[in-house]
């Protein structure tokens, strides 16, 4: 066995907790944590999550009315498998109240309660979340800050998608310490109108498990485009299931002299396909979410609009985008792989002024995508790019195609081929295992966009 193979079957451990299933049609629900049917699953790379919002509640008299600032914070998985628990960590909510609240009391405990809600396209579910506040001082002067901690119930989706958090008004319930024969009365309060109470995203991926065999190396079930390595013969010597990635990427865009910049993604369902020798092969699939454009047409001409990647058989109601390269190299690995797509344009705006381009403008061809990545790491990913310099002409740029179905009152094909299709475009994808810190070696340069354009 390679050097190569030995070195990544050493981290296998690592890998042993993928979660490999097949989801579940359903609704959205939320599920208790003593449920012994929601056993807990290991978040599959996690980033905190921190907002302010205002509140106004009202307190007993003669206190009334008072702006309560509150802040929401957490630790929010990046992707979930469907039909597992989603898990809301390390929730709290601190609560600012103004001096004079709570009129002559020393020391406060007591209870929160807030709704999240948890949507999926137009499906909602309430997620109750009860909180306690543990015995706390109140200063003699200035502001009183409440922190409250409790367990969010795990919430079960069984559809993929995007499952958006957001946060609702929340309600307090405080007992002076020692507690009094007259116990304070519970505070209700206010959500300040017009704001973002969105928590954060999670990503809802439907994780199935690889059969070894089942299919011969390189090749793909006959109705589907032939694979890079058709003629490859071999049976792997086993299948190993990898963890999802993340990905960022860019393009250029020769003619206009601009950079198009990918809206992140991930790549799910990702397997190593392990033979005796290499070159041993990669698999997955991703989603490419719609990205926002901003370039200037001849030169002058701002124009914007939304770019979508398509698979080839994108018509026929599909949006999952097969991933399949292949590793050539032992000690040092490199990584190719062969995409072709189809770009749609949408939502037009030229200078500010819609430009009706129709539901059906897409590249009159898919968009051929020869990608290579040296110093590939299998298990954490990489680069894949173009280069202008590489020795196969195959990986130096790709050719943007002409465009077809633009223009629902006059043709726009023309002018929207004129301004951008041509040869000469580079592409870079930098891949990252979900939870691993986005590390140089594993991120194409300016692919993030400057702070103040986010």
């Amino acid at each position: 066995m390679t050097q190569q193979v030995r070195r990544t079957l050493g981290r296998l451990p690592v890998l042993a907790g993928v979660i490999l299933l097949a989801g579940a049609h359903g609704a959205l629900a939320s599920s208790a944590a003593t449920d012994p049917a929601t056993a807990e699953t290991p978040l599959q790379g996690a980033a905190p999550a921190r907002q302010t919002l205002g509140n106004t509640c009202v307190f007993p008299d003669p206190v009334g009315e008072r702006p309560v600032p509150m802040e929401v914070q957490a630790t929010l998985p990046k992707v979930v498998p469907t039909g597992k628990p989603l898990q809301v960590r390390d929730f709290s909510l601190t609560f600012t109240l103004p001096e004079g609240t709570l009129g002559g009391l020393t020391e406060v405990a007591g209870a929160a309660t807030i709704e999240l809600t948890a949507t999926r396209e137009d499906k909602k579910s309430p997620v109750p979340v009860a909180l306690e506040i543990p015995a706390t001082k109140v200063p003699a002067t200035g502001e009183l800050k409440l922190v409250a901690k409790g367990k969010v119930p795990d919430i079960v989706v069984s559809l993929p998608g995007e499952l958006r958090l957001t946060t609702g008004t929340p309600s307090l319930a405080l007992t002076a310490v020692p507690a009094t024969e007259t116990p304070l009365k519970p505070v209700t309060c206010t959500q300040a109108p017009d704001q973002d109470t969105e928590l954060g995203k999670i990503t809802l991926l439907k994780m199935e498990a690889a059969k070894p065999g089942d299919a011969k190396p390189g090749k793909k079930p006959a109705a589907e485009a032939k694979a890079q390595d058709a003629d490859d013969e071999r049976e792997p010597i086993f299948v190993q299931p990898l963890l999802p990635f993340e990905t960022q990427g860019l393009s250029t865009v020769a003619k206009l002299g601009a950079v198009v910049r990918l809206a992140p993604s991930f790549i799910f369902n990702a397997f190593w396909h392990v033979y005796m020798e290499p070159p041993h092969r990669f698999t997955g699939s991703t989603i490419m979410p719609p990205s926002k454009v901003t370039i200037l047409g001849f030169g002058f001409v701002p124009i914007n609009g939304t770019l979508e990647l398509l698979p080839p058989d994108y018509k026929t109601g599909n949006n999952v985008i097969d991933v399949d390269g292949q590793l050539h190299g032992d000690t040092t690995t490199t990584a190719t792989t062969r995409l072709e797509v189809f770009g749609k344009f949408k939502d037009v705006t030229v200078n500010g002024v819609a430009l009706d381009v129709g539901s059906n403008c897409v590249t009159s061809e898919p968009i051929v995508l020869n990608l290579r990545g040296p110093n590939w790491d299998v298990s954490y990913g990489g680069v894949l790019r173009t280069d202008p310099n590489d020795p196969n002409p195959a990986y130096r740029g790709f050719t943007l195609p002409t465009f077809s179905g633009c223009g629902v009152k006059e043709d726009l094909d023309s002018l929207l081929s004129g301004m951008g299709s041509g040869p000469g475009n580079q592409a870079c994808v930098g891949v990252n295992q979900v939870g691993l810190p986005w590390d140089d070696v594993r991120k194409c340069p300016n692919a993030e966009p400057p702070v103040a354009r986010r």
